[in-house]
């Protein structure tokens, strides 16, 4: 549907010291299962432009939330039915009974397949407050004869994400308005945030509801990007727990090929922002797959955040060095995003990309990704597999587990969307353990060329008790 400036940030708030833990308790994969699903809409969505070459039953781009008022009920979403010039819609599925059994909706009035009438529907993304609203945000689009247009909107949802209304518009259809990302207020019943990058005044704009979604405050400039051919782009919101609100996002300088990690305060609810702290540089190259030279490799370099209990925050960020080889970066910063030091996630060395972070109730970081280490060159598959690594001090050491996989990117019919969308979702489940979403092409998919997946992961049993 559009054209992505190259990017990656990773944002981890990681908080107050930890006693050092000698050796994790080992995580297992539980409930792994589709909740996808067939599309909803195998007729098409009538009068919608590009409807026919929108692809049914592929799905992308995952983001889950765990209801912070209710555990047992977890809400995903994704982009359904995606072409390579469109998205019929944005779907969500949520659980009222820890992830074992999930229900399916969509968003009434979002695009023309659900009786609005834009053409698309894209980015997605979910959250809650802590009274236990579900809200939604993503973007429409209407494609005129000139220009795509975009607009933000959101939605909310009073009972665990079964039924919505209407979503409301933040920004309106114009060229530009990309990769919002909602958040829910950890200490705030009725209260969430949004932030999305503007492409066309390249800058990070703020939006804010205090009464449950019902209506949404003016947009507000987080950071503006200063000079020619220069991005800021895919940002996401943290609530400190002094209250502070943190805005991480990334800056693209296509042109040379460069990437930037910014971290932007809020001490007034939203209203004013301090000038943005840079916490992340590096050069930006393409790699493209070495059995199909034309085609790219994933590579979104799109940022993920998570804030500890303790106030510490984490940023994870994929680092490739070359088609063969990368790594995933974790940055960190323990004073509200002032200061930052950065590490390389142990056991990752193979290509790797779209990284997830999230952090427990016990301070546990955890992290997804993907990446090709059981990729066999000659073999006509492009190999994935989802890993998952969790540190119990701060990041001072890892273990992994396999998640799911291998799956063949190359049945996922997109290349320029990344194979898999641009991010994955990850959540913390309450005490110990974490809500995955994610997507799998063959042998995996069951309706259409992916699926989308969820999986607990939780902590196996434990032999030893200083090891727990």
């Amino acid at each position: 549907m559009r054209r992505r400036c190259l990017l990656v940030l990773v944002v981890v708030v990681v908080a107050a010291a930890l006693p050092a833990v000698a050796a994790a308790r080992p995580y297992k994969v539980k409930d792994l299962q589709v909740i996808s699903g067939p599309s909803p809409f195998v007729a098409g969505c009538p009068g919608a432009a590009f409807d026919d070459t929108n692809i049914t039953g592929h799905e992308l781009e995952p983001m889950i939330t765990v209801n912070r008022a209710n555990p047992r009920n977890i809400v995903a979403t994704w982009k359904q039915d995606v072409g390579p010039n469109s998205t019929r819609a944005d779907l969500v599925a949520s659980s009222l009974d820890g992830g074992r059994t999930w229900t399916r909706s969509t968003l009434p009035g979002h695009t023309a397949c659900t009786g609005g009438t834009a053409d698309a529907g894209s980015d997605p993304w979910v959250s809650s407050d802590r009274g236990g609203t579900v809200y939604f945000s993503g973007l429409t689009a209407v494609f005129s004869v000139e220009a795509t247009l975009t607009a933000i909107v959101a939605s909310h949802s009073n009972d665990g994400g079964r039924s919505w209304p209407s979503p409301a518009t933040l920004a309106q259809h114009a060229p530009g308005n990309e990769t919002p990302a909602i958040t829910g207020s950890p200490t705030r019943a009725g209260e969430a945030y949004v932030v999305w990058a503007d492409f066309a005044m390249s800058n990070v704009k703020f939006s804010r509801t205090t009464d449950g979604g019902a209506s949404w405050t003016a947009p507000v400039v987080v950071d503006h990007a200063v000079g020619a051919a220069v991005f800021d782009l895919a940002p996401r919101l943290l609530v400190l727990p002094d209250g502070t609100l943190l805005t991480v996002f990334g800056r693209a300088y296509p042109e040379i090929g460069l990437a930037e990690g910014y971290a932007a305060r809020s001490r007034d609810g939203g209203r004013t922002w301090a000038p943005a702290v840079r916490f992340l540089s590096q050069p930006v190259e393409t790699f493209f797959d070495p059995e199909h030279p034309e085609e790219e490799l994933p590579q979104p370099l799109f940022p993920s955040a998570a804030v500890a209990p303790d106030g510490s925050v984490y940023v994870a960020v994929e680092r490739p060095t070359s088609a063969s080889s990368g790594a995933i970066g974790v940055f960190k910063s323990r004073d509200g995003g002032l200061t930052w030091s950065s590490a390389t996630l142990p056991g990752v060395s193979a290509y790797a990309f779209e990284p997830s972070i999230a952090v427990d109730s016990r301070g546990t970081v955890g992290i997804t990704w993907y990446d090709l280490r059981n990729d066999r060159p000659g073999d006509e598959r492009l190999t994935a597999d989802v890993w998952f690594a969790s540190s119990r001090n701060r990041g001072a050491s890892w273990r992994q587990t396999h998640v799911a996989g291998p799956t063949d990117l190359r049945t996922a019919p997109l290349a320029r969307h990344n194979r898999v969308g641009e991010y994955q979702g990850l959540a913390a489940l309450r005490g110990r353990g974490f809500a995955a979403a994610f997507t799998l092409a063959a042998p995996f998919a069951e309706d259409g060329p992916t699926d989308i997946f969820y999986a607990s992961i939780r902590p196996g049993k434990c032999k030893h008790h200083r090891s727990c």
